[in-house]
């Protein structure tokens, strides 16, 4: 139905902060589940699936009319940065064995059966070795997707491999970066990926965004991670 404010306002009506607060409810209760098909005018709306609206103001997620988009991080101060390390790994410090990047994670709960489209990109920097072999070692950066409350290193997905390279001075094509430039910048890689699953209603989704590490250091800078949820 069309919405209709409980209390209406005359010059005969009183506005009291209880009068307000009732209308404001009202409102919300409407926008959240209250409405229908029949309030939609047809030539305003070309999507073949309307969700729910829900706003909240403490946390940056939202929903949109395409889907629940979770805005989980987007740095826009360039002096901001992370950092990983290879010396986490036991043994073999070229292994490949992966670690989270902070603010880089979110955990969504399937209301429905459904698909996530993953949005994210980020500077991923190898600096220079001092106790490794020095050389553009390709770091590896993936998306990595966790169902329920286990998570797993080898969660990783291997099709959304990216490189990130160190900054040695050496010459030559070390790694097959593509890259002859002795040091310095020229290294440096931007990783952006988009990637989609589907998962069943009830299913508890931890996305994250994992590196490999291949230098005794590395920093991370310019991150940005979107998810979008279409129910079916």
């Amino acid at each position: 139905m069309s919405f209709t404010v409980p209390v209406v306002f005359t010059a005969a009506t009183a506005v009291s902060a209880t009068s307000l607060q009732t209308n404001h409810t009202a409102l919300r209760k409407y926008i959240n589940n209250g409405i229908i098909k029949a309030d939609i005018v047809s030539a305003s709306v070309t999507t073949t699936d309307i969700v729910r609206g829900e706003y909240a103001n403490v946390v940056r997620d939202h929903q949109f009319t395409t889907g629940d988009i979770f805005t989980q991080f987007v740095e826009t101060d360039l002096f901001t940065q992370s950092y990983a390390t290879s010396h986490f790994k036991s043994y073999d410090l070229y292994s490949l064995k992966t670690e989270a990047i902070p603010n880089m994670s979110k955990r969504v709960i399937m209301e429905r059966d459904g698909t996530i489209f993953i949005s994210a990109g980020m500077a991923a920097i190898g600096d220079a070795n001092y106790e490794l072999t020095p050389g553009k070692k390709a770091t590896g950066v993936y998306v990595q997707i966790s169902i329920n409350d286990r998570v797993l290193a080898t969660d990783y997905i291997p099709s959304t491999f990216g490189r990130a390279y160190t900054e040695d001075a050496v010459t030559g094509d070390v790694d097959t970066s593509g890259n002859t430039t002795a040091t310095g910048i020229y290294s440096r890689r931007w990783y952006a990926q988009r990637y989609w699953r589907t998962f069943s209603k009830g299913d508890i989704v931890n996305i994250a965004l994992v590196v490999d590490p291949r230098s005794d250091k590395m920093h991370i800078t310019a991150r940005n991670l979107n998810l979008e949820v279409f129910y079916r």
